[in-house]
């Protein structure tokens, strides 16, 4: 039985000590917070290069889309249609808030009185039906 026993414990390896454990431990942890480090800041670098893509294409598109300055328009051959009951200065307002509004894009060609609701019944319409 004794030579049983000695078989058995022979068999068995010994367990690595507390410094082998304790270094392989911190070895493995170094290591893969090194490879995070490195990870992360593959990533910043993808990131900040699509970053840059981003921002060169808006820049491009911003400079294209910048309106050109308005050019002096030839005056008017015709003054526009006014209704009767009209005053010369409501068309002179409204000509100058349509040119302003259409950069000068658009010129005013008539002026008439609106048909239909006026305009506290155009706001109790708004009011009505403002949350749908």
């Amino acid at each position: 039985m004794n030579a049983v026993l000695l078989a058995a414990g022979a068999a068995q390896t010994p367990e690595p000590s507390v410094v082998v454990v304790a270094g392989t431990g911190m070895s493995l942890v170094f290591l893969v917070l090194i490879l995070l480090t490195f990870i992360i800041n593959l990533q910043g670098k993808l990131f900040e290069s699509l970053s840059k893509k981003k921002q060169k294409a808006t820049e491009e598109a911003a400079a294209k889309s910048q309106p050109q300055p308005p050019q002096l328009q030839e005056p008017m051959e015709a003054p526009p249609l006014v209704e009767d009951g009209i005053s010369e200065e409501i068309v002179a307002v409204i000509a100058a808030a349509v040119a302003s509004a259409s950069g000068g894009k658009y010129t005013l060609r008539a002026v008439k009185r609106a048909d239909g609701r006026g305009s506290w019944g155009a706001a109790g319409v708004k009011s009505g039906t403002e949350p749908f």
